[in-house]
């Protein structure tokens, strides 16, 4: 019966290789891999059968071998058997071989449907791969670059005395170029922190000092907002200072963004945990309009978009810095507007989770 049906499937210009026992099936699999196996589940072997041929396909081949199944037995346990075993397809003996070259041909095109699949997927992963490495130079370079020129705005700021226009210029420059600088960092750490490769610099901090700067690049881009501070002056925190900077100025940029003309932004720090050196809480809140509900859900995610249709990492990048020091970032409406409330323990912080 095998010699019969391996001529009539070689007649319809199919490539057949033929075996008798389980132990040549299994070497010749090995190979010349197939991409459609027709196995008989009573295949001579005194200590093994069909089923073990079928395991060993689907183990070494998975989804690109469709495997067919004959056998005598057409009971319910006998089909549940060989489909656990991995069968594709089942036909009881005695066999029909037009039925076998009909199940054949729609095993073809479901098998080539499965390959153009798996290239169009390989494709598209070198695709992202080289995506990521293009990405990655890019925001090297564009990272030294923006180095360079704030170095050299900063020198140009400190030295040159032009008159007034003059240097609003450079120092209107100078806050975008900031910006510009801080975006690129944010972009190229995101990446460090999924990839484990960025561990918090973790010192005493001068948590009101350190606000008061972030509030002194942001506030001369805009006339319009007031800005407070709520911090003693002698709060002392345990965390990288520029990393919380760099969320700090992220919470904080937005804020001015969706504060209303004349309204307030403020940002409140205060020991986390009373009997915990070195913990803080950070508040950055606004007089602006909330979140919407729909937006809560999800705010911290990667790409995701924001109010006002914004897609960006901004907010990821705060949560990513905020759980690479064993913290929490949320968000948490107040009376008054819209809050985002980081929390930083002072002890030794966890590593950065993905």
């Amino acid at each position: 019966m095998c010699r019969r049906m391996a001529a009539e499937l070689a007649k319809t210009g199919l490539q057949v290789v033929a075996a008798h026992d389980v132990e040549r099936a299994i070497s010749q699999s090995t190979s010349t891999p197939p991409d459609i196996a027709i196995v008989d589940l009573d295949l001579g072997s005194p200590t093994k059968s069909g089923l073990d041929v079928i395991r060993y396909l689907k183990q070494t081949q998975g989804e690109a071998v469709h495997v067919i199944m004959l056998t005598g037995h057409d009971d319910e346990v006998s089909r549940a058997t060989a489909f656990d075993a991995g069968t594709d397809d089942f036909l009881h003996k005695p066999i029909d071989f037009a039925e076998i070259r009909h199940r054949i041909a729609a095993a073809s095109r479901a098998q080539r449907a499965f390959v153009a699949l798996r290239n169009q997927k390989e494709a598209a992963e070198r695709r992202l791969v080289y995506g990521h490495e293009a990405n990655a130079l890019l925001a090297h370079d564009l990272n030294n670059g923006l180095a360079v020129a704030l170095s050299n705005l900063t020198y140009l700021l400190d030295s040159v005395k032009g008159d007034a226009e003059q240097m609003d210029a450079l120092t209107a420059t100078l806050r975008t170029v900031r910006r510009m600088s801080g975006l690129v960092a944010n972009f190229v750490d995101i990446s460090r922190f999924e990839d484990a490769a960025v561990t918090p610099i973790v010192e005493q901090t001068l948590v009101h000092q350190l606000l008061a700067s972030v509030i002194d690049v942001n506030a001369p881009s805009t006339n319009h907002v007031t800005f407070r501070i709520d911090c003693p002056q002698e709060l002392v925190g345990r965390f990288d200072a520029g990393l919380v900077e760099r969320v700090l100025h992220n919470l904080l940029g937005n804020a001015i963004r969706y504060c209303g003309r004349g309204g307030t932004v403020m940002i409140r720090a205060r020991r986390w945990h009373e009997a915990e050196d070195g913990s803080v809480e950070i508040l950055v809140t606004n007089t602006g309009p909330l979140v919407a509900d729909g937006l809560r859900s999800n705010l911290f995610g990667k790409y995701v978009q924001g109010r006002g249709g914004r897609r960006g990492m901004g907010l990821y990048f705060c949560r990513l810095v905020a759980e690479a020091h064993g913290g929490t970032i949320s968000y948490e409406p107040q009376a008054d507007g819209p809050g985002f409330v980081v929390r930083l323990p002072g002890h030794a912080y966890s590593s950065p989770k993905t």
